[in-house]
């Protein structure tokens, strides 16, 4: 607020101080624009960060949905072939223990 807009009570009392009242309402004045100047820069540097914490907020929101969309399938399949791989190890090795004779293909070949 400048100072033409102070209350004119407090105006009237540093005036009859003169110069130390001049001095007076000249930091009151320096005092209010400083604060002023500083509570802005401080909102400003809020709402910066404030937008800041949403794009990063919306970042990760996508990729999470980027892993769920494509890493979480792909760990899925590898542990279906796992499963499937250790069902198939387990098959062969109890045909081994039991003396069956191992599948071959056209060629002859195991």
């Amino acid at each position: 607020m400048p100072l033409y807009a102070a209350d004119a009570g407090a105006l009237e009392v540093f005036t009859q101080y003169g110069v130390l009242g001049v001095v007076a309402a000249l930091l009151i004045a320096f005092a209010r624009t400083t604060w002023s100047r500083e509570v802005d820069r401080a909102e400003t540097a809020w709402r910066r960060e404030v937008e800041r914490a949403d794009r990063l907020e919306a970042e990760v929101s996508r990729l999470n949905a980027t892993i769920q969309d494509k890493a979480i399938p792909a760990l899925l399949a590898a542990a279906d072939a796992v499963t499937e791989a250790t069902t198939l190890i387990r098959d062969m090795d109890r045909d081994r223990r039991r003396g069956y004779p191992r599948p071959r293909n056209d060629r002859g070949e195991v």
